[in-house]
C-alpha cells in the first residue's frame, strides 16, 4: 500500500482527547487519515453499511462500545475491517501484559499495541493495511479463477466438438456433442460409464491396452489419435476417431477424448444452444441458472467497485406438508405462480427475482445494505402471511422464512452468497420455538473452537449445578519406609454418559468463566468430608491438595480453610495444599502469602510440577513450600527416551539440602525404581503403583 494513500479509520476510546491525538499523530507520521469516532454499536452499524473502512483502532477498556461488541457487528455485517486494539495494560511490565494482548487476540484483534507505544503502532497499521491490500487481491484472484473455470466449463458444455474426460477406464465428464455422437439424449447417461461399454468387441482390447499404455506414460503422453469402431445407444456402430492427450479436470488427472464436429453437426448444435430459456415455465420468473449468472457478474462488481448487494432467500414454509397436500401437485403450481405474481410487484427494476427451488424464490438486490433488506423482507413476510392464496375456488394461506446475505468486496463467489442465505433460513428455524415465519440476516458460524469453549463452559455449570465432580485418590509410596499414608487427591467432571473428562481440558475454561474458586472449594470440602471419615477408621494418612491460579490469589482463601477444619474437627496438618510452579513464578507475592497463611493455620505447602521455570529454585526461595514435587518430564525421560537420571539427582539433591520433601511422579515401570532409590527421593507416585482410584484403598503395609 502507498504510504501516502488516505487511511479510512474508525476509532473506538472514551476519550475524545485521545482520538484526536491519534488522528494528529498519524497525520504527523505522513499517514493522511479520513477518520470516525465511534460511540455506539449503532453509529457503527450505520458507518459499517454506508461506507467502505480500511481500519478500526479500539481501546481495550473502552465502556461505550466494547470492541469485542464492534467486532461481532464486523462479522455480522461480514466487512473486511480489521481491528487494532490498543492497551494499557500490555504497556504494564506485569504477567497481565501479556495476557493483555492474549484476551485481544482471542477476542479477534489483528494485534495489541502497548499505549503510547506510537512507533509500534504506526508499524502494525501498515502491515495491517498490506495484509488487507493482499486479501482484496487474493478475493479478486479468486474470482477470476472461477470466472475462468466458470467460462470454460460454458465452452465445454457448448462446443461443437466432442468432449469427454476419462479416468481409471470411467467417463469423468461428457459434453452433450459427445452424448449425441453416441446416440444419448443426456450427457448424464455416460458419466461414471466405462469405455468399454462404448467399444465394438472387436476392438475392446486393442482399446483397453492404449489406454492402459497412454495412462502409464502419464506427463509424458504425448497427443495422438485412437481409431475404433464404436457402439452408439441404440447399438448401432459407428467408426470414431479420438484426438487423445493427457488433461485436468476438476482438478483430477485425466485422459481428454476429442472428437472434431463436421459442418452439419455446427448446425444442428447451433440451433440447440439457441431453445435455452432463462424463464421459469411455472411462474413465469426467471430460473436458477439465470439467477446464478447474475450474482456472479454482482460478486465480479463488488470485488472491482467496492458495491454492496443483498440475496433474500425466500423459501415457502412446510410447503410440501401443507400447502402441495392441501392443493395437489397441479394446484400447488399454481398456488406458487400466485406468490410469484405477489413477489414480483415488491421487485424493483434494477432487480432480479427468481424461482430458486421447489418451494422458493429469491431476489437479487444491487445497492442494498443489509438493515435495508431486512426491513424489506419483513414487509414481504408480513404480506404473504396475510395473502390468500386462490386456486380455482380452494384457498389456502402460506407463510415464508427469508434469509438475507450480504455480498460486497468479501465475497468470493454466487455460491458462498446463495449458502448464506440458506444457513440464514436455517438457523432463523433451529433458533426460534416455531418451524418458520421469519426473517433473519446471516450471521457467521462459531468456530469450533468457540464452539467447544461455549460447550465445556455449558457442561461444568452443569456439573456444578448437578454435582457431577468426582474425586479420585493415587498413592504416594515412601522410599523411606515411613510409616504415614499419603495421596494426591485428583479431580474428575462427569459428561452426561458418566465419561471422566481430565481438568486439563476443563480448568482454563472454568476459569474463564469465573468458577475456578468456586470448584476449588468444593473439592476442598469433599476432601475433608472423605479424609475425616477415613481418618476415624484408624489411618494416619495425608492427602495432596491442588489449587488453581485463581484460589492461588484468593486472599478469602486460607481463612475459609481454616473454618472448614475447625468445623470438621480435622486437623489441618492432614491436608497439604499444592500449587503449580508456573503459577507460583508468575504471582510470587500471592505465592508467598498463601503459603505463609497456610502455615499459620497448621497446614502445609507443596510446590508441582517443579523445574521447568527459568531458575525454579529462585522461585522456590521466594515462595518456600514444604513439600516440592518435581516435574512429571524428568521421570519420563528415565523411563522412556533412555536419558541419564543427572538431571533429577541434582535436582534433587538441591531440593534435599534445602530440607524440602520431595516427590517424584510419573513412576510408570519398575526399571526406574532403584534410579530413584539412590537419588535419595521420599517419595515416588505413579501408575505402576497404582492407578487413580475412587477410595483411599492402597495397602501401604506391603511397602514396609
Amino acid at each position: 500500500m502507498n504510504a501516502n494513500e488516505t487511511i479510512r479509520l474508525l476509532i473506538i476510546n472514551d476519550s475524545r482527547k485521545e482520538v484526536e491525538r491519534l488522528i494528529s499523530m498519524l497525520n504527523n507520521a505522513g499517514r493522511p487519515t479520513r477518520a470516525q469516532h465511534v460511540e455506539s454499536e449503532e453509529v457503527l452499524t450505520k458507518l459499517l453499511q454506508e461506507q467502505s473502512w480500511d481500519l478500526l483502532i479500539a481501546e481495550d477498556s473502552c465502556t461505550q462500545l466494547p470492541p469485542a461488541n464492534a467486532l461481532r457487528q464486523i462479522k455480522r455485517l461480514n466487512k473486511d475491517v480489521p481491528m487494532i486494539l490498543v492497551s494499557e495494560k500490555a504497556a504494564e511490565e506485569s504477567i497481565d501484559a501479556n495476557q493483555a494482548v492474549v484476551d485481544g487476540l482471542k477476542v479477534g484483534a489483528s494485534d495489541v499495541v502497548p499505549l503510547d507505544q506510537d512507533q509500534h503502532l504506526l508499524l502494525v497499521i501498515q502491515r495491517e493495511m498490506e495484509n488487507r491490500e493482499q486479501r482484496q487481491q487474493r478475493r479478486r484472484a479468486d474470482h477470476k479463477l472461477k470466472e475462468a473455470e466458470r467460462r470454460s466449463q460454458q465452452l465445454l458444455d457448448s462446443s461443437r466438438d466432442a468432449i469427454a474426460y476419462v479416468q481409471d477406464g470411467m467417463y469423468l465428464y461428457a459434453n452433450q456433442s459427445f452424448a449425441d455422437r453416441f446416440g444419448y439424449n443426456d450427457r448424464d447417461d455416460i458419466e461414471c460409464m466405462p469405455v468399454i461399454d462404448m467399444v465394438n468387441d472387436q476392438d475392446q482390447k486393442h482399446v483397453k491396452q492404449f489406454l492402459k499404455d497412454f495412462t502409464l506414460k502419464g506427463d509424458e503422453a504425448e497427443n495422438c489419435q485412437l481409431n475404433f469402431s464404436g457402439i452408439t445407444h441404440d447399438g448401432a456402430t459407428a467408426n470414431i476417431s479420438l484426438d487423445v492427450a493427457q488433461a485436468v479436470y476438476d482438478e483430477e488427472s485425466c485422459i481428454e477424448f476429442v472428437i472434431r464436429a463436421s459442418q452439419a453437426n455446427n448446425e444442428q448444435l447451433e440451433a440447440e444452444l439457441q431453445k435455452i430459456k432463462d424463464q421459469d415455465l411455472v411462474t413465469g420468473l426467471y430460473n436458477r441458472l439465470y439467477l446464478v449468472e447474475q450474482l456472479e457478474k454482482e460478486v465480479s462488481r463488488a470485488i472491482n467497485e467496492g458495491s454492496t448487494t443483498t440475496v433474500l432467500y425466500i423459501e415457502v414454509d412446510k410447503f410440501f406438508e401443507h400447502i402441495q397436500t392441501q392443493m395437489g401437485v397441479a394446484g400447488s403450481d399454481l398456488a406458487l405462480s400466485d406468490l410469484a405474481s405477489l413477489l414480483r410487484k415488491h421487485a424493483l427494476p434494477g432487480e432480479t427475482l427468481a424461482r430458486f427451488g421447489d418451494d422458493s424464490f429469491m431476489l437479487l438486490a444491487p445497492n442494498q445494505n443489509a438493515q435495508q433488506s431486512l426491513d424489506r423482507a419483513e414487509l414481504i413476510r408480513k404480506e404473504i402471511e396475510q395473502h390468500i392464496i386462490d386456486v380455482d375456488g380452494k384457498t389456502v394461506q402460506a407463510t415464508t422464512t427469508i434469509g438475507v446475505s450480504v455480498l460486497n468486496e468479501t465475497s468470493s463467489s454466487a455460491e458462498e452468497v446463495i449458502d448464506e442465505a440458506l444457513k440464514a433460513t436455517e438457523n432463523y428455524r433451529s433458533e426460534s420455538d416455531h418451524s418458520g415465519n421469519g426473517v433473519k440476516l446471516y450471521d457467521p458460524e462459531v468456530t469450533p473452537e468457540e464452539k467447544a469453549e461455549a460447550d465445556m463452559a455449558n457442561m461444568i455449570k452443569s456439573a456444578l449445578d448437578n454435582n457431577r465432580f468426582q474425586l479420585l485418590f493415587q498413592p504416594i509410596i515412601s522410599l523411606r519406609g515411613a510409616e504415614d499414608e499419603h495421596y494426591e487427591v485428583l479431580l474428575r467432571m462427569l459428561s452426561e454418559d458418566d465419561q471422566q473428562i481430565s481438568p486439563n481440558e476443563f480448568l482454563d475454561a472454568a476459569a474463564q468463566i469465573g468458577v475456578a474458586t468456586k470448584i476449588d472449594r468444593w473439592v476442598i470440602l469433599e476432601t475433608i468430608k472423605t479424609l475425616s471419615e477415613h481418618r476415624a477408621s484408624g489411618h494416619n494418612t495425608r492427602v495432596l491438595l491442588n489449587l488453581s491460579r485463581e484460589s492461588l490469589c484468593d486472599e478469602s482463601l486460607v481463612p475459609w480453610i481454616g473454618v472448614a477444619f475447625k468445623a470438621a474437627g480435622l486437623t489441618p496438618e492432614a491436608i497439604v495444599f499444592q500449587v503449580d510452579e508456573s503459577d507460583v513464578t508468575s504471582h510470587l507475592n500471592d505465592a508467598k502469602t498463601l503459603f505463609q497463611g497456610l502455615k499459620d493455620i497448621g497446614c502445609q505447602s507443596s510446590l508441582c510440577n517443579f523445574g521447568c521455570s527459568l531458575n525454579p529454585f529462585k522461585t522456590l526461595s521466594h515462595a518456600p513450600s514444604d513439600y516440592v514435587k518435581i516435574h512429571g518430564s524428568f521421570t519420563l525421560d528415565i523411563q522412556k527416551n533412555n536419558e541419564g537420571p543427572e538431571a533429577l539427582s541434582n535436582m534433587i539433591k538441591q531440593l534435599l539440602e534445602a530440607n524440602k520433601i520431595t516427590i517424584v511422579p510419573f513412576v510408570e515401570h519398575a526399571s526406574v525404581l532403584s534410579t530413584l532409590w539412590q537419588t535419595g527421593v521420599h517419595y515416588i507416585q505413579g501408575h505402576y503403583l497404582q492407578a487413580p482410584t475412587a477410595s483411599m484403598s492402597y495397602d501401604f503395609t506391603m511397602e514396609g
